[in-house]
């Protein structure tokens, strides 16, 4: 593929941070992680509620599939709209307007019936796809200087914020004696405070238009992107797959539901630790390619000891094992969409395409290992197959984090 001039032959350096005021610093550093707070829990917080929610509405299994999916679907396809958006009305006043269109979102489902239920979920699914981008080329913009430590952060409040939304939707419902609609308009709560915080933004001045902003298709014809999409489109794929099915594989091997569920628990701590480290480790080495080896070695290594000894106490260790991987994988994915770009716009444009074809991928894979499942009556050729898939992961991850020296030497 041909290179893209703007991903791979500029040599100018990021621009700096446009608020020069380092006090200010922290205070905004906190705003842009409330936001990433807010990006998982409307979309997790259906899951632990689905069998409440069949039996309200009456959906069939296959509805609540759908409905679980449907987010993921959504973040494919609007994904690309972000950069259109945010150059046209500015970072501020767009993740001002996604935020309110979650609340909208989370409003509409307060409708117990199907229809406002897939209405809203789709509005929380489009908000959710815009500001993953916005957030991204905020990073960038904002905190070219500390991208990795920025990253890895946002990562951890997207992992922790989905982690707390799975574990406390159903106790919270139950405390408060609210339906299954309730348990969904919970979330609204910290989607309020985000646009409190965001909404006094709107008095400030964003960024002007960037010129390169006439370049948008170049990204697609670009060899390194397309290592960066591809790469984020594979740990997508094992992350949400993997994430679905480890509280039923570990039921069917001996656990019990509380267990199992302690098993994910497990698994999304142990995420966290590398969230943190991997893209800080990432923007200080010359190249990240052995980071993103290192994060698929763990998933296979998870993946071959559920299929070896799948039940007992090793589950425990192949729990932390696959939670480090995921963890590194992910965080690396989306600290390369800021690593690999030269500007905000740029930024913008790489997370809008990796997310684009990392989630439209990602909505296949829990469909896929459950048909897998059902077809074999067991779990083997799902697990083999996604150690087979781990492969192309580690070989677009390794050629993504190529690069780094060429740009320094420059």
């Amino acid at each position: 593929m041909t290179p893209s001039p703007d991903l791979e032959s500029r040599t100018t350096a990021p621009a700096p941070a446009p608020a020069a005021d380092r006090r200010r610093l922290l205070p905004y550093a906190l705003a842009v992680l409330l936001v990433g707070v807010n990006m998982r829990p409307a979309i997790v917080a259906v899951s632990p509620l689905l069998d409440d929610i069949r039996h309200a509405t009456g959906l069939s299994n296959g509805g609540a599939g759908a409905l679980s999916t449907l987010p993921l679907v959504c973040f494919g396809v609007f994904a690309p709209l972000a950069p259109r958006l945010a150059r046209r009305w500015g970072m501020e006043r767009t993740l001002v307007a996604v935020l309110a269109v979650l609340l909208c979102g989370t409003a509409v489902r307060l409708v117990p019936a199907p229809f406002p239920l897939f209405a809203g979920s789709f509005l929380a699914g489009t908000a959710v796809a815009v500001a993953n981008v916005v957030v991204t080329a905020l990073i960038k913009r904002d905190f070219a200087r500390r991208v990795g430590l920025m990253s890895g952060l946002h990562t951890t409040m997207l992992v922790g914020g989905g982690a707390v939304a799975a574990a406390t939707t159903v106790p919270l419902r139950d405390a408060l004696s609210l339906s299954w609609a309730g348990g969904l308009a919970l979330w609204s709560v910290p989607a309020l405070a985000a646009l409190a915080v965001w909404a006094p933004r709107l008095r400030r001045r964003g960024e002007r238009p960037a010129a390169a902003a006439r370049a948008d298709g170049s990204v697609w014809r670009s060899g390194l992107a397309w290592a960066v999409a591809l790469f984020y489109a594979f740990q997508s794929l094992l992350y949400y797959t993997a994430t679905t099915w480890l509280p039923s594989f570990a039921v069917d091997h001996g656990w019990s539901e509380g267990g199992a569920g302690g098993l994910l628990a497990v698994c999304m701590g142990s995420a966290v630790i590398t969230s943190l480290s991997v893209p800080v480790w990432a923007q200080r080495s010359l190249r990240q390619g052995w980071l993103a080896v290192g994060g698929t070695a763990l998933c296979v290594a998870a993946f071959a000891g559920m299929l070896a000894a799948p039940g007992g106490a090793p589950a425990v260790v192949w729990s932390v094992l696959l939670g480090l991987g995921l963890g590194a994988v992910l965080s690396l994915g989306i600290a390369y969409m800021s690593l690999r770009a030269r500007t905000a716009h740029e930024a913008g444009l790489l997370s809008a395409m990796s997310q684009c074809v990392g989630y439209l991928l990602a909505a296949a894979g829990p469909v896929a290992f459950g048909a897998a499942r059902d077809l074999t009556g067991g779990w083997t050729a799902g697990l083999v197959a996604l150690v087979v898939l781990a492969v192309p992961m580690g070989i677009t991850g390794a050629l993504a984090g190529r690069g780094r020296a060429e740009e320094r030497a420059r």
